[in-house]
């Protein structure tokens, strides 16, 4: 009901509470509205896209236009992306500076720079423009080219990192292609920004960019999100390929679903689309084949299977994800093929057992609840004071940063990601946000428990942050005593000793200052 009549969580809640007639009783905590911070910066940027979209129809704009046209965008992609031309840096500083715009704004957003007189100039100039929005669609930067192919500028130039933009942060396109991903239960994942419009010129309009080949955390956060299978279509080229590898090894620990695009042009998407027309280019993304396929190849490139060491961590890096991502009847073809290649047997170690599906796993129905552990409590109480302090989230971030439990975990993100744009949260909204089951379960838990503390309490905030530690801290022995227990070294063993031992001062202190 949320998601097809588009209203909030509580409101669905309520209105499915109204077809039952069941009695719900509520009580709603008023949270003062605190303007966004960052609102002056979206401002900024949303004048800049205006004028460079008019810009783009006036006579300094003609060659510009006649770029695009020679790339076949058509003007229903260039509204919808918001794509403009910026003339000359004059033309550009004069319109800047004539806006209610402060200057420090203009740096800050990164429209323009401060030379060491204190003269501002334009970043933005003599180029086309493609707005870069975040996944709530508020622009955020810039990714300009030029109109030629001249050596002795970059044909690319992007926003730096800003208060608002931090690349690894932003998913380009997402805003955009979120919903329909969903509706088509696949995402395209590409490189750069040229590569989307390639797909937008295809009639595909479910593909993201990460704005470069590397994929960090936050985004595969965000791409986790979309709860469907992503298509790796990097470049077919020896970076493009590298760059597969490096999202595979990350997608399989996130367990994220993907498949790899079957590129062998060599040809980025905007060239196998303008080369190779519209019908090899569909034909060639509905050709996948699984990232274990992909690193039989890959892997055969990087490694020298003439030599036995290089042979045996190519047969353990592949077996490695056969176990994490394969169906059991997949596996027996990929072992006869690792035997084929190395010589070594996978098929008969028959009692090993993948660590996670690589399925969208369905919510299991728990029928007895397992009792949490020390640290499962703690969690859940730092996630407590998280709800109702930004500086309880913030110290929490700095500290630790991370939470054991998965479904603990990605709610922490969702408050990090919503204290960026407030200072005080707002409960609605946020659930409006979470799109894991297991996650809004885990937060309606939350804020259901009649006994959570509804401020924030410094001393069990920090009794909760110390039982983390200490929790840590006791992995980390338990993994030094059966590290020490298999080493055959003595001189090691006593290292690893001494390790241990300071560790155990740390817990033992840790314990002292609870009992204190």
């Amino acid at each position: 009901v949320q998601k097809m009549e588009k209203i909030s969580y509580p409101e669905a809640v309520a209105k499915i509470a109204g077809f039952i007639n069941y009695p719900l009783r509520y009580t709603s905590i008023d949270i003062p509205v605190v303007e966004n911070v960052n609102k002056p910066y979206y401002d900024a940027l949303d004048t800049f896209i205006r004028y460079t979209q008019y810009e783009l129809k006036t006579e300094d704009g003609t060659l510009c236009r006649q770029y695009l046209q020679k790339r076949h965008l058509s003007n229903d992609i260039i509204s919808r992306f918001g794509i403009g031309y910026a003339p000359n840096e004059k033309q550009v500083m004069d319109f800047l500076l004539a806006k209610d715009i402060s200057p420090s704004d203009l740096v800050s957003t990164g429209l323009a720079r401060e030379d060491e007189y204190g003269n501002l100039h334009s970043v933005f100039f003599q180029r086309f423009t493609i707005p870069i929005h975040d996944e709530n669609g508020n622009p955020v930067g810039f990714t300009a080219r030029i109109l030629d192919n001249r050596k002795d500028v970059a044909k690319y130039i992007n926003t730096s990192q800003t208060p608002i933009y931090e690349k690894g942060r932003i998913v380009f396109n997402y805003h955009r292609a979120k919903e329909t991903a969903r509706k088509e239960k696949r995402c395209f994942l590409v490189e750069g920004a040229m590569d989307v419009l390639a797909f937008e010129k295809a009639g595909i309009h479910e593909s993201v960019a990460c704005l470069g080949t590397a994929c960090t955390d936050v985004q595969l956060s965000l791409l986790k999100k979309l709860q469907v299978p992503i298509y790796v279509c990097y470049d077919g080229d020896a970076a493009g390929r590298n760059a597969t590898y490096k999202f595979g090894k990350m997608a399989m620990k996130a367990r994220i679903p993907f498949q790899i695009i079957r590129n062998n042009t060599l040809l980025d998407p905007d060239e196998l689309l303008e080369q190779k027309g519209m019908d090899e280019f569909h034909s060639i993304m509905n050709k996948t084949i699984s990232f274990v396929d992909f690193l039989f190849d890959y892997l055969g490139s990087q490694y020298n299977l003439n030599n036995y060491d290089d042979k045996k961590r190519y047969a353990q890096e592949i077996h490695e994800a056969i176990m994490l991502i394969c169906e059991e009847f997949e596996r027996p073809t990929h072992f006869a093929r690792i035997k084929e290649l190395t010589g070594f047997d996978y098929s008969l170690h028959k009692d090993q057992e993948p660590t996670f599906s690589n399925r969208i796993e369905k919510p299991k129905i728990r029928y007895i609840e397992k009792p949490l552990s020390g640290r499962q409590k703690a969690e859940e109480a730092i996630l407590s004071m998280m709800l109702v302090s930004k500086r309880a989230a913030l110290s929490f971030k700095e500290q630790i940063g991370f939470f054991q439990n998965m479904a603990c975990n990605q709610l922490s993100l969702y408050i990090y990601d919503a204290y960026r744009k407030m200072d005080i949260l707002d409960q609605d909204i946020l659930v409006a946000h979470i799109e894991e089951e297991d996650v809004r379960n885990l937060f309606v838990e939350l804020i259901s428990n009649p006994e959570r503390m509804h401020e924030y309490n410094e001393e069990y905030f920090l009794d909760s942050m110390d039982k983390i530690k200490e929790c840590t801290l006791q992995e980390q022995i338990d993994l030094m005593n059966k590290q020490i227990q298999e080493m055959e070294s003595p001189m090691e063993k006593v290292k690893l000793a001494q390790k241990k031992s300071n560790l155990i001062i740390q817990k033992n202190a840790l314990r002292r200052k609870e009992g204190g």
